[in-house]
């Protein structure tokens, strides 16, 4: 977690040695942007419940616009603060709910019937549930709880140098939103050992290869022959780096359930 985040807003080709892509699509979480690619199936790096979560999103804003983005702002902790910044550069495809990128592929892949997978996984997964709780555990000690005192300020002036990179994208809201959320998740990992954190893409990494084994076998259990399928994979864009390095390592394909089809 200690490189420089990546504020890349262009698609990134991971090409598997034992065949297909994954085409990873770089973005700022609750910033609506869209890119048009190429791509045969949709793995999200979120779980089927984040899945639930996002379409309750949905119809609360359809109902009451607005509601989730000012409950968020309600929490004072960094990330309220990081919505609210995000509300004050006064651009409406910034600080919207449900996460716009992920969601609206989500709902395209629904509509064309193609392949969805969720990289992370459910609850019902103790392996993944042990990692995520020594993480909230690392996050809860004495030091980090004394470390959380000016994380607004910490994370205000780490969004302020990240901001003095070089944009990739002529938007100006959206160069500094992407400021503000790789700040915060700079601001939320930097307590929790490198070593859980490799443990975590690791077994992001796994699953994507997985899905992707999947991807290029097709429903019927044969090897499709029809050209390299690619799997495209919104990612934060704080976070690709890290995912394509636990690639690297190529860690074996783990084999899961597809969510949709």
């Amino acid at each position: 977690m200690h490189s420089d985040p990546l504020l890349t807003w262009g698609a990134v080709d991971w090409k598997d040695p034992d065949g297909g892509i994954l085409r990873f699509l770089p973005y700022c979480p609750l910033v609506n942007h869209a890119d048009n690619v190429e791509w045969d199936g949709l793995a999200l790096i979120a779980s089927s419940e984040d899945l639930a979560l996002w379409s309750d999103q949905d119809k609360e804003e359809a109902d009451s616009p607005g509601i989730v983005r000012d409950a968020m702002i309600a929490n004072l902790g960094p990330s309220g603060r990081v919505v609210k910044e995000m509300v004050t550069l006064d651009d409406s495809d910034v600080a919207c709910f449900p996460d716009p990128v992920p969601f609206n592929l989500l709902q395209k892949a629904r509509s064309e019937n193609n392949r969805i997978w969720c990289i992370e996984p459910n609850l019902d997964d103790s392996k993944w549930v042990d990692m995520t709780l020594l993480i909230a555990d690392s996050r809860t000690r004495v030091r980090s709880l004394l470390r959380a005192i000016g994380a607004t300020r910490r994370v205000m002036k780490m969004a302020k140098i990240i901001a003095m990179e070089p944009p990739s994208i002529n938007r100006t809201s959206f160069h500094i939103a992407a400021s503000l959320q790789a700040a915060w998740w700079r601001n939320e990992m930097e307590s929790v050992p490198l070593s859980l954190l490799d443990a975590i893409h690791e077994r992001l990494a796994a699953r994507l290869r997985g899905a992707l084994s999947q991807l290029r076998t097709g429903l019927d259990g044969q090897i499709d022959d029809g050209g390299e399928k690619v799997m495209l994979v919104p990612v934060p864009q704080v976070r690709l780096p890290e995912v394509l390095e636990a690639l690297g390592d190529l860690p074996e394909p783990e084999d899961f359930t597809m969510e949709e089809e």
